[in-house]
């Protein structure tokens, strides 16, 4: 994609009007566009024939350095075909398309672009081009272009941000944790926590969805005995992240004694057994996904002794990509975290909206705007 893209029109009102787009779009409909299957290339190829096409027909002039400002941290939502704002989708084929936003909140007023003038390009001025594949002819059947505005009236609200925190975990320190004699790693219990925890096990009575127990709450040297030691070399049977970490769950809930007295289902909350107050990863790649709380910040999370996500303990399962055995465990507090891995400063969310299928196969042939 031409680099001058990603640089904004010298001022909102530059923008090109939709009558041109509609019309530029349209000369590209009924044509092939083969598709690769790779997510990440067919978007870029697509980035290049709209762009393309615009450059033909003529773009904005762009805005000079100094006289705009990109607002989100790393340009983070800020759409790809800025010159234009527009960001472009591929429709494929099912009976609806699940229109997933990055990093911005689609329908609102946050500034994107903000110019010296006073002038601003917000979120809900982005134009979302939508380009409907024939997958058998491999040939571009349908383009709609929508407002966020539009999307929201006609097929309901964007669901709220899935927030995501990550952890950096270096290829270095899981070599360190594998050529351990142990292959665990693992940190004390926090000093607030000390006061609480067991070394004795007892079988556990509570629920594993009640708050933690403070009276049988096993400290994190016994967590290694009765759970990680026994975890390493276990192979997490499944293909989805999603369900290896569910696996992994269970068989901690096993092996804490917990599985029996809640038939196998799991809370789904933060942290993963509440009443231990353990959160449960898998990591087979270098990030680990924490979800919506992250340790990096400190945050309350019971009233009883001023519990905060510090004191979680955190139980990572470093698994083979390969064929899904564990090779290493680390076992800490959340305030330890941060000592030996990085946190990823940037936290990615999305919002979704489900479209039907049906709406776009009704304009077929067609380039059509908010119809």
């Amino acid at each position: 994609m031409d680099k001058a893209f990603k640089i904004p029109p010298k001022s909102p009102s530059d923008l090109s009007d939709i009558s041109k787009l509609t019309s530029v779009f349209q000369s590209i409909v009924g044509v092939e566009f083969k598709l690769t299957g790779k997510t990440r290339t067919d978007g870029s190829n697509l980035r290049k024939l709209i762009t393309s096409k615009l450059l033909e027909n003529g773009i904005p002039v762009s805005a000079v350095e100094t006289e705009f400002e990109i607002v989100p941290p790393k340009k983070k939502g800020v759409p790809k075909i800025l010159r234009e704002l527009i960001d472009t989708y591929i429709v494929t084929s099912g009976k609806s398309y699940n229109l997933q936003v990055w990093n911005r909140i689609p329908n609102s007023n946050i500034v994107l672009v903000k110019y010296e003038s006073g002038a601003s390009l917000k979120c809900n001025d982005v134009r979302y081009v939508f380009v409907k594949i024939n997958t058998l002819e491999q040939i571009i059947s349908t383009i709609v272009i929508l407002t966020s505005d539009y999307i929201e009236k006609v097929f309901g609200v964007f669901g709220k941000p899935t927030i995501k925190h990550q952890l950096l975990i270096s290829k270095k320190v899981r070599n360190q944790i594998y050529t351990s004699p142990s292959k665990i790693l693992s940190f004390p219990d926090s000093n607030k926590l000390s006061y609480f925890i067991t070394n004795k096990f007892t079988p556990p009575k509570e629920n594993i969805a009640n708050d933690p127990c403070f009276n049988n709450l096993y400290s994190i040297e016994l967590l290694v005995e009765l759970v990680a030691k026994k975890l390493i070399n276990r192979k997490l049977e499944s293909s989805a992240t999603k369900n290896r970490g569910q696996a992994l769950e269970r068989m901690t809930l096993e092996l804490l004694g917990y599985v029996p007295k809640t038939n196998d289902k799991l809370v789904g909350g933060f942290p993963d057994i509440p009443n231990q107050l353990l959160e449960v990863k898998v990591q087979d790649t270098q990030t680990v996904d924490l979800g919506k709380f992250s340790p990096e910040k400190e945050e309350k999370l019971f009233d009883e002794n001023n519990i905060t996500t510090f004191d979680v303990r955190y139980l990572i399962a470093l698994t083979n990509p390969h064929n899904d055995i564990i090779e290493g465990i680390i076992i800490a507090p959340g305030e330890k975290l941060g000592e030996l891995f990085t946190y990823v400063s940037d936290v990615n969310y999305k919002c979704q909206r489900s479209i039907p299928m049906s709406f776009f196969e009704k304009y077929s042939g067609q380039c059509v705007f908010n119809p």
